[in-house]
């Protein structure tokens, strides 16, 4: 067991390494001009945005080659996005830790050698899984600000505001985490960035099609002219009735969401009722290599039926 453990340590280790020292050879030998197109496209970004990028970028310092690359980028991107304040770095660290927790307590609290060495594969898409959800929980309660959002912004325009005026009584009466991003974009401006790069850089962070279209209809407004507070309303309007349609939608699937998680749940059910009627016959299934292989099998084919179920009733609007 102590073997298994330290392969598990040195493989995450040597994972964490790679990883870690990516890009050192080649990459090392573009470094300074790397390095200098950096500086000058982080020079033209606001403030916020600077920071951000440098939480996603990849840049050799005093020979310390730090995470690069499209996975780092990505890893940046979405924990932005969470809002979390963490980088890419420190997000691996986290990765790896969890998973190799996981494998320490598979082995020494089951009799399973399997649990030890799933354990770190496991806690390393679980943390990934979680960043997700978090991701798309931080969204969501931005979406369902983004109407009411609107109507302030129209009520402003209405009442002789401009732009910038009515974003900045809106901040004062819309709650977190929207909130937090209209003050960031308020403050590119008083940085210094005009008015279209802040909502462009509003924008990326984001990353919802509501917002999407709300901040492409106020550009295209800033460009070619018209009335910006009826155009917000019909936008409005637009957001609310593709609500109206999800909520109809989610309770026409209701029923085969609900056979979805009971079909998933009956093999689960089964095998504990199983343990409990007959746990010698059972038990098989955990000290026996063929058993082993056959959980296995069964667990892979659950998540993947699961997985389509909720993929067929998750209709995009």
């Amino acid at each position: 067991m102590l073997m298994i453990l330290a392969a598990l340590c040195a493989g995450a280790f040597a994972t964490t390494g790679v990883l870690w020292f990516a890009g050192a050879g080649a990459a090392n030998v573009q470094a300074a001009a790397r390095l200098n197109r950096l500086k000058e496209a982080e020079a033209a970004l606001p403030t916020d945005t600077k920071i951000s990028f440098r939480r996603r970028g990849a840049v050799s310092l005093a020979g310390i080659t730090v995470l690069s690359g499209n996975l780092a980028g990505n890893w940046g991107k979405d924990l932005e996005r969470a809002g979390l304040t963490i980088n890419a770095k420190e997000y691996l660290f986290i990765r790896i830790a969890v998973g190799l927790m996981l494998s320490v307590v598979g082995m020494m609290f089951s009799p399973i050698p399997i649990l030890a060495v799933v354990g770190l594969p496991l806690g390393f898409l679980a943390t990934g899984f979680w960043l997700k959800r978090k991701k798309a929980s931080r969204l969501h309660k931005m979406e369902s600000q983004l109407v009411e959002l609107l109507q302030m912004l129209s009520s402003g325009l209405r009442a002789g505001f401009g732009l910038l005026q009515a974003l900045e009584a809106a901040a004062e009466q819309t709650p977190a985490p929207l909130q937090l991003e209209i003050r960031r974009t308020l403050r590119d401006t008083a940085m210094g960035a005009s008015v279209e790069q802040a909502l462009t850089s509003l924008n990326e962070r984001v990353g919802s099609p509501d917002f999407d279209i709300v901040i492409t209809a106020i550009l295209i407004q800033r460009s070619v002219g018209g009335n910006l507070a009826e155009i917000l309303d019909n936008v409005a309007h637009t957001m609310r009735e593709r609500e109206r349609i999800r909520g109809e939608i989610r309770t026409l699937t209701s029923q085969q969401r609900m056979t979805g998680y009971v079909i998933g749940g009956i093999p689960i059910g089964l095998l504990m009722i199983f343990f409990v009627i007959s746990p010698e016959f059972t038990s098989l299934l955990f000290t026996d290599k063929l058993g082993r292989m056959l959980l296995m099998g069964a667990a892979v084919s659950e998540t993947l039926g699961f997985l389509v179920i909720q993929k067929i009733v998750n209709i995009e609007i």
